[in-house]
């Protein structure tokens, strides 16, 4: 057994979907059909049950899911703990990044962490905010940015900063001092991350039922894939003010002046874990890196809300 074919079952069991697992772990569908398969021969069970609309865990599959997730869980800590060893570190903490780097302040998180915690070996991990809850859960990573909320009485959670959310609309798809409503945008294509990301439910929550939702999107798995697709007119999108204000500028988009709004930057752990010492030390040095730099939402933009 391969940790390749536990990381494959996973992700298959958590998009439901062949196509979009395989597009996750970066590999082709055959390479990843063949890793499942390979599994399933292995362990003589059928993990999923195949269907038009896409793959759902079989009663063996959502037996086992649970026991993949540990040994992959423990896999990733035997790891990180070797490549402390290997620095000179005692303790390893491993914090998930929702975002770009440079936009939550890795390197002055890390500075911090190096001066103030020189056995502590930091580690920085690509997540989303649809999966904090169970990377924190499988001990993936100790402590990750979010966006919005994780109901989960296991999770506690820290706001960092309110982040400007605004409606990018490229210029190409609309007509110059064209008046825009709710009904001219639903009209338009979409770029659209997922129906859970929390933009897009701030999106659904400001609406209400009154207006229909868009009809035409293509979907994007994180928020740098829709910067690249709003950039070359292929859609419209909800973004942060800091990514979308200079395409305004340059003249690739249009800004809505009725889609402005505030959503909240969060930082969580497992509330069982918070005394200890690596995830404390990692909470108060972003907390004071942030509390130092300023909240994003200030500005003279705040004010503006969703009609």
């Amino acid at each position: 057994m391969q940790l390749s074919q536990l990381r494959s079952f996973i992700a298959i069991a958590r998009e439901q979907n062949l196509t979009r697992a395989a597009n996750n772990l970066n590999l082709s569908q055959s390479a990843i059909s063949s890793q499942l398969k390979a599994l399933e021969d292995e362990l003589g069970v059928s993990l999923f049950r195949r269907s038009t609309r896409g793959m759902s865990l079989s009663d063996e599959g959502r037996i086992l899911l649970e026991q993949a997730e540990e040994v992959l869980a423990a896999c990733v800590n035997l790891q990180r703990s070797a490549q402390s060893l290997s620095r000179g570190a005692t303790v390893s903490v491993t914090i998930g990044l929702n975002t770009d780097p440079t936009f939550l302040r890795v390197s002055a998180i890390n500075q911090r962490l190096s001066l103030l915690h020189t056995n502590l070996n930091v580690v920085f991990h690509a997540t989303e905010t649809a999966s904090t809850v169970q990377q924190l859960k499988n001990g993936l990573i100790d402590l990750g940015f979010f966006y919005g909320s994780l109901p989960d009485a296991d999770i506690a959670e820290a706001t960092i900063a309110h982040v400007r959310i605004c409606v990018a609309i490229p210029n190409r798809l609309i007509e110059s001092g064209e008046p825009l409503d709710w009904n001219v945008l639903a009209e338009l294509p979409w770029v659209w991350v997922d129906d859970k990301f929390s933009p897009y439910q701030l999106l659904a929550t400001k609406l209400g039922d009154m207006t229909k939702p868009p009809q035409r999107m293509v979907s994007a798995s994180n928020e740098q894939i829709v910067r690249e697709l709003v950039i070359a007119g292929q859609g419209v999108a909800l973004m942060r003010e800091d990514e979308a204000r200079p395409l305004a500028e340059a003249g690739n988009v249009t800004l809505w002046t009725k889609g402005w709004s505030n959503m909240p930057l969060k930082l969580g752990w497992l509330r069982e874990k918070k005394s200890l010492p690596h995830i404390r030390h990692a909470r108060e040095a972003i907390c004071h890196i942030w509390a130092a730099e300023g909240d994003v939402s200030e500005g003279d933009l705040t004010g503006k809300a969703w009609l």
